[in-house]
């Protein structure tokens, strides 16, 4: 590596750093804040509020990775522009291009690291976030069940009903319970159909035990009944959001609709259901969406690091602070992007195709900042 290069990668770092806590400070911040009146009012220990945002800081750090190139980049960029450095580089006869190739090559693996936390360290964060969500109940005062209304888990396999909860030492006791599969877990083959009653059981941290179980169950058409028996037991690991649990206890998450549910799956996982669906005859968009957004969302690091150091060096002779406000806009132009391109390729009411492709929602906003990019920097040069 030359010593431009270095010397360009050097200006950058302590910009990226600084970037990538800022950002993900004032998520969590906003986090607490809008959840501070729900966690005091329903009196969540705190033990349980340090880990939710333990186990939800993978997931803002795979998020946020291209803020904090575009910041670190503009930043760096701004500072050379002013002080004349990139001029000197140029009257040395070195190009444009070459002169950014450091950020672009970052770009490039940084998007590639970012998709392997994505698929490795994110999914178990985000399930061990689920997990604490399930146990929050356990720990309040006082519970308010829905009664009569269908609970669904919270990938939307399973529905429940529960006629009566009593919170107990370190799990809930349920009276009255029944459990059904729904089309979506028989659909993913997760589950054959079926219907499973109890009068009494247990609720620990997303295990549903239910005891002296009458279940009735489809198997390739044919009806099977199983009758209780003594030492019978029904068992099944589902986590529910704690709103099932507690009236009034919604938790609000920053950029959770990317995570809810996708984030708890890997690329090759959403690449085997499409598969099941395809060959179902199934067509599932969020599945599609999720899959390509899977790949975009990491790219974009590559994306930020291709666009955003031509815009910084052709505004940065406005101020010492063009660096900084050419990251905010681009970056708050960018993701208000994405969610619309995400809002536009959603399936409508009662399974509707959506107004664009999957494919084409998830990359528009990459190929859009490519293009700029690239159109800058041939201008520049």
């Amino acid at each position: 590596m030359k010593l431009m290069d270095r010397y360009m990668l050097r200006e950058m770092v302590v910009p990226f750093l600084i970037g990538q806590c800022a950002i993900i400070c004032i998520l969590v911040g906003t986090m607490l804040y809008n959840n501070a009146n729900i966690l005091i009012q329903n009196q969540v220990p705190v033990v349980l509020v340090v880990r939710i945002v333990l186990f939800f800081l993978p997931f803002l750090v795979h998020m946020t990775m291209p803020v904090a190139i575009a910041v670190g980049t503009a930043l760096a960029v701004s500072r050379l522009v002013r002080d004349s450095e990139i001029t000197v580089m140029r009257s040395a006869g070195v190009g444009m291009w070459r002169i950014f190739l450091p950020y672009f090559v970052l770009g490039l693996l940084l998007s590639a690291g970012d998709f392997y936390f994505g698929e490795y360290v994110v999914p178990p964060s985000i399930q061990k976030l689920n997990g604490v969500f399930a146990e929050i109940p356990m720990h309040l005062k006082r519970l308010l069940p829905q009664v009569g209304q269908l609970v669904t888990s919270g990938d939307q396999s399973y529905a429940i009903i529960v006629r009566e909860m009593i919170p107990k030492i370190g799990y809930i006791e349920l009276k009255d319970v029944q459990i059904i599969a729904t089309v979506n877990a028989v659909a993913t083959k997760t589950a054959a159909p079926f219907i499973v009653y109890a009068e009494n059981g247990r609720y620990i941290n997303g295990d549903w035990e239910l005891e002296k179980p009458h279940m009735v169950m489809w198997r390739e058409a044919n009806l099977t009944e199983m009758r209780p028996q003594s030492a019978t037991r029904f068992k099944l690991h589902t986590v529910v959001d704690p709103q099932a649990f507690q009236t009034g206890l919604v938790l609000q998450f920053p950029m959770w609709q990317f995570g809810q549910y996708s984030a708890t799956r890997t690329f090759r996982e959403l690449g085997e259901a499409i598969a099941r669906d395809r060959k179902d005859g199934i067509t599932n968009y969020n599945n599609l969406m999720d899959y390509h957004f899977k790949l975009s969302v990491p790219f974009s690091c590559f994306v930020m690091a291709l666009c955003c150091p031509p815009m910084a060096h052709r505004f940065a002779r406005g101020g010492g602070f063009m660096g900084v406000l050419l990251s905010i806009f681009l970056v708050f132009f960018y993701w208000n992007t994405m969610l619309l391109m995400r809002i536009l390729g959603s399936p409508g009411m009662e399974g509707k195709p959506p107004y664009i492709a999957p494919y084409v929602a998830a990359w528009f906003q990459n190929i859009l900042f490519v293009v700029a990019g690239i159109f800058v920097l041939k201008r520049s040069e």
